[in-house]
């Protein structure tokens, strides 16, 4: 047999309840600014001047072929790996709409795939490209954009 609690035993622990969640809110409005200008002048350090410094205009056109050849690589395997990412998120969302229909999984498993293929392609052509540069003494990390002359 189930007993049943009284309404007015309800209403009672509904209304102890409301009102300490207000007292609570209330306590928490009061403190909540006090504690941020208790604790933000502890927070924060001083500044130390930095000595000046002058800064350098950055160079204008390629120095050197091989500087040229670094940014084609750098744009090239950007490029590459915003087209890998775009086919994965393609044959993923490909595969999610198939609908269970075994031609387009198969074909969005095999573009997958594919982009997979790419990505080990772009790896070692980084790879190799990264070689190369070594060898013949340039940076392919660092990108450096050259500004047109004024």
């Amino acid at each position: 047999m189930v007993t049943r609690i009284p309404v007015d035993y309800q209403l009672s622990f509904y209304y102890a309840n409301t009102m300490l969640i207000i007292r609570v809110k209330k306590l928490a409005r009061l403190i909540s600014p006090l504690l941020i200008f208790l604790v933000f002048p502890i927070s924060v350090s001083k500044v130390i001047a930095q000595e000046i410094i002058t800064i350098t205009p950055p160079t204008k056109g390629f120095k050197t072929i091989g500087g040229f050849i670094d940014n084609v690589l750098i744009v090239l395997l950007s490029i590459g790996a915003i087209i890998l990412l775009f086919m994965i998120v393609w044959g993923a969302y490909e595969w999610i709409t198939s609908g269970g229909d075994k031609e387009s999984v198969s074909r969005a498993r095999g573009r997958i795939t594919a982009a997979f293929i790419g990505l080990a392609v772009l790896a070692v052509a980084f790879a190799l490209a990264k070689l190369a540069a070594t060898f013949l003494g340039f940076d392919i990390t660092n990108i450096i954009i050259p500004t047109p002359p004024p």
